[in-house]
């Protein structure tokens, strides 16, 4: 197992974190990208005008060849949710339209389309026969009425991947828009949308991706985003120079640019330039290297896992496997013990719903592997 880019990362000061699923650490890349930027705000003279333009300019050209998809369609948002409430509150739905979500899921992806119930939109949660939906259950559940289907690509709770390419294809075929939330995938899981079957996604910038906290990304097939009604106007998007350098009256043209949809304040450089980093940190090393090396960490965790005390919700089959982990002690009682017992040992990792989930990255050892299931086996 290769164990080379723990370095890149910490110090963790005798702690072992193995919950990127909620907040991946920033690497050693991101914290010297962040006193930079800080520098220029301690004198701002370093502050200029083209660094202003510089910020978002850059972070989208990393989140564009991230996903194979070109820079002026990726929206910077501050969070996954930022993504999902454009196109809840900006796309003409009408009464009668219906949602199709999955039961279950992260409240990111169902709590912004419940909004929409007030003016008669209906909102479905569906529930599936085992922990994720299947494709045959969206086919089924699809009706005339389906406006738009958002899942997630790898589901929080259970750590299995949904079948993305179907369910798009069965969207494709209906003219039913498609959302995708890709915070549990996107930065070790590569993600294509040049070939990908979706009509948007987002996600969040500080989990698999190691951002700061408070970054979001969002893309969307430009036919789609010309159809929001969701207009912001704010002068660094907006004006052109020379608005900007006019004495007279402002006035806004309506905007359907990928820019204009962009979160406020996007000359954000205490986060955006360590998230620039940190996206361009994976990259050199490569997507599908970052998948390997998390999935070596997967594998010796599952195979080693004591099968007579624990069960896996995760799936066992390794060409379905996330690099989230959730398992159980097969008295889940035990559960709150065990959790308790691993923070004692601090060793960090995420209990939902009753069950307990791991999340290595590629800064995690095969010595903090070990000695997780070393307490894991002591609980039994």
């Amino acid at each position: 197992m290769d164990e080379s880019y723990a370095k890149d990362f910490g110090p963790f000061e005798n702690t072992i974190w193995l919950n990127s699923a909620s907040e991946g650490p920033v690497s050693k890349v991101s914290v010297d990208a962040l006193q930079e930027a800080t520098s220029w705000k301690v004198n701002p003279a370093y502050l200029t005008h083209q660094r202003f333009a510089e910020v978002p300019a850059k972070l989208k050209n990393a989140i564009g060849r991230l996903i194979n998809a070109n820079a002026s369609d990726v929206i910077l948002g501050n969070s996954a949710t930022y993504g999902i409430h454009l196109l809840a509150k900006g796309f003409p739905f009408q009464s009668g339209d219906e949602i199709i979500l999955m039961r279950n899921d992260f409240p990111t992806d169902i709590l912004p389309w419940l909004t929409l119930q007030p003016q008669g939109v209906t909102v479905r949660q569906l529930p599936s026969r085992l922990a994720i939906i299947s494709p045959e259950e969206i086919l089924a559940a699809i009706s005339p009425k389906t406006k738009l289907i958002c899942l997630p690509h790898v589901h929080t709770f259970s750590g299995q991947i949904l079948d993305i390419e179907t369910i798009g294809k069965f969207c494709r075929e209906r003219n039913i828009i498609f959302v995708v939330n890709v915070s549990q995938s996107l930065g070790y899981m590569p993600i294509d949308l040049e070939t990908w079957p979706v009509d948007a996604i987002t996600s969040a910038g500080f989990k698999w991706l190691c951002g700061p906290y408070g970054t979001g990304i969002c893309w969307m097939k430009k036919e789609l985003r010309e159809k929001l009604n969701y207009q912001q106007a704010f002068w660094v998007n907006v004006l052109t120079e020379e608005e900007l350098g006019s004495t007279g009256d402002l006035h806004f043209t309506p905007q359907t640019s990928a820019k204009s949809l962009d979160v406020f304040g996007t000359a954000n450089f205490f986060n955006f330039v360590p998230l620039t980093a940190a996206i361009e940190y994976f990259l050199h090393i490569g997507i599908a290297n970052v998948s390997t090396l998390i999935a070596e960490r997967v594998e010796r965790f599952i195979t080693s896992l004591d099968k007579q005390s624990y069960t896996l919700l995760s799936s066992t089959e390794k060409e379905k496997r996330s690099a989230l982990i959730v398992f159980s002690h097969m008295n889940r009682e035990k559960n709150d013990t065990i959790f308790r017992k691993l923070l004692e040992n601090k060793i960090f990792l995420a209990k939902w719903k009753g069950n307990l989930r791991i999340s290595p990255h590629i800064f995690n050892t095969s010595v903090e592997i070990e000695k997780t299931l070393d307490v894991l086996h002591g609980c039994t």
